[in-house]
């Protein structure tokens, strides 16, 4: 028998044109293919921007503190279908009762005064809302305790027209004193002893009989509009807004604000040991150039700006201002001359603030490349910090300002939330961010809820959201602030915009992340 030829290549099957090297290469392909279907790769489980591990919340217990029915000071029937309905969907019992707290607390503890058949007008409801352990009404925090109602608000007529009656009430307080952020009883309301406002010296003077403060913050008027805006999309009561006299009234008188505030007019002393509680250059503040953008003489927080061009709240201004521009072009059967230079000026301004958004407001850091400033003065000079209270950097996405992957907002998101943000802290029992108000290591659970709603990382959203479990177990609601290693220690434990922001959050994740709820 003649002998067979040695050949290097396999002669069997199909196999036979393939060396021995090349099939090698083949079962390694293919084991390694079947691993990373299966998840067995070593990397897959847990590690960032990859599939997550399953997820097996932690309990710890958040205890039930909701006021009893008989204490409650307004209730919604809608609301209370809501929660039973989305609480039945939950698996977390920390994040169901948490929900059962903190989405109805505007309702149950803050709801001072509803006239909801005001006197003078049948289509002008008017209503008060405290801000939580404060006995006085904040533009801005009215604004985001009763958005989250919206939604539901058309099926529940009454708690709709609470809705329309602190927007009149905004409407009234802007303007009466449309530089003002925080108010008293309006004066159709019923009196009951109230501290008065502090005795501050500002330009354009204001009446401390009504007036909790005056400090004025550019983010309080965009809030104005951010609730209209959020009424109208919610509820399409297009008439309740724009026939409503006192918001008529208003908008002209707050849109010569704004004119205004993009060059100058405004002046607060204020004798205090604080710093931020007062501006220099004899009230003046930050000195700036005129640019396109609005200034802010302080911060959502209350604390003095720096410069006085704040980033977030021109953000935040320009995407109300569009907003409102695109509703009223909505309904052109109910636009009056009155109506109609409204929308021309809101639209125009929208756009003249985000080009100088854009074009002033974006700088260069060594490490993190392009990000948006927190402040800036147009001269050149700009402030890199963010603070945790809304309108912040961290939640432009929230505001429409950008999308979650935007890449400049991706950098500036890294930036803000790493030690290169002065008010960025790292503790033993939480990371967050905090502010000047509340000081050094002291971060506010709003700042977790906007770093999950702001996440495209499940494995971040799962660690942020075990720190706000934490926490909200020592008490059942969101506070202020605490300390980022002792969180015994904390500021506030009646805010009631960070609750409603903590019931929000919830719904945002059974929207987007149904299984981590």
């Amino acid at each position: 028998m003649p002998e067979r030829p040695i050949s290097s290549a396999f002669t069997l099957g199909p196999w036979r044109k393939f060396s021995g090297v090349s099939v090698l290469l083949l079962y390694i392909l293919l084991i390694t293919t079947v691993l990373y279907l299966f998840h067995f790769t070593p990397e897959s489980c847990g590690s960032r921007h990859s599939n997550p591990c399953p997820y097996e919340p932690t309990i710890y217990n958040v205890p039930f503190v909701r006021p009893p029915q008989s204490q409650r000071k307004f209730t919604s029937p809608a609301v209370e279908e809501f929660i039973v309905h989305v609480t039945g969907k939950m698996r977390d019992g920390d994040l169901k009762t948490l929900l059962e707290n903190c989405l109805p607390n505007t309702l149950d503890t803050t709801v001072e005064w509803f006239d909801v058949d005001n006197s003078s007008s049948s289509h002008d409801p008017r209503a008060f809302l405290i801000t939580g352990d404060i006995p006085a009404m904040w533009i801005r925090d009215s604004t985001n305790q009763i958005s989250p109602y919206a939604s539901i608000a058309k099926k529940d007529p009454r708690l709709q027209r609470l809705i329309l009656g602190v927007l009149n009430v905004q409407a009234t307080y802007l303007y009466y004193d449309p530089y003002a952020n925080a108010f008293l009883r309006p004066w159709d309301a019923p009196k009951q002893d109230e501290r008065y406002g502090a005795d501050d010296r500002v330009i354009p003077n204001y009446d401390a009989t009504y007036v909790w403060e005056s400090k004025y913050e550019l983010d309080s008027i965009a809030n104005f509009f951010q609730l209209a805006n959020n009424y109208i999309q919610a509820t399409q009561d297009y008439e309740g807004v724009f026939l409503s006299s006192e918001w008529l009234k208003a908008v002209p008188r707050v849109l010569i604000v704004l004119h205004d505030q993009m060059k100058d007019g405004y002046r607060f002393r204020r004798t205090t040991e604080r710093p931020t509680e007062t501006l220099g250059e004899n009230g003046r503040g930050g000195i700036a150039r005129e640019c396109g953008l609005v200034k802010s003489a302080f911060r959502p927080s209350d604390d003095a700006t720096t410069f006085p061009y704040l980033i977030p709240a021109n953000a935040q201004l320009a995407v109300q201002l569009q907003m409102l521009s695109d509703h009223l072009q909505h309904v052109p059967h109910l636009l009056t001359p009155l109506l109609i230079d409204i929308e021309q000026r809101t639209r125009k301004l929208s756009q003249t603030v985000r080009t100088a958004i854009e074009k002033h407001g974006i700088v260069e850091h060594p490490t993190f490349g392009r990000i948006y400033a927190f402040e800036v003065d147009c001269y050149g000079s700009y402030l890199l910090m963010d603070d945790a209270n809304m309108p912040s950097l961290l939640s432009l996405p929230i505001l429409g300002y950008v999308s979650r992957t935007n890449t400049v907002y991706q950098a500036t998101r890294a930036f803000v939330l790493s030690l290169n943000n002065p008010w960025y802290f790292e503790g033993t029992f939480a990371s967050g961010v905090g502010g000047p108000h509340t000081g050094q290591d002291m971060i506010w659970p709003m700042s977790l809820l906007v770093r999950i709603q702001t996440s495209v990382d499940e494995v971040e959203i799962r660690h942020v959201l075990d720190e706000v479990k934490r926490w909200s177990a020592r008490t059942g609601l969101m506070c202020e602030s605490f300390d980022k290693n002792e969180p015994s220690q904390f500021t506030r434990p009646w805010f009631s915009w960070a609750n409603g922001l903590a019931g929000t959050t919830i719904i945002y994740l059974l929207d987007h992340y149904p299984h981590l709820v």
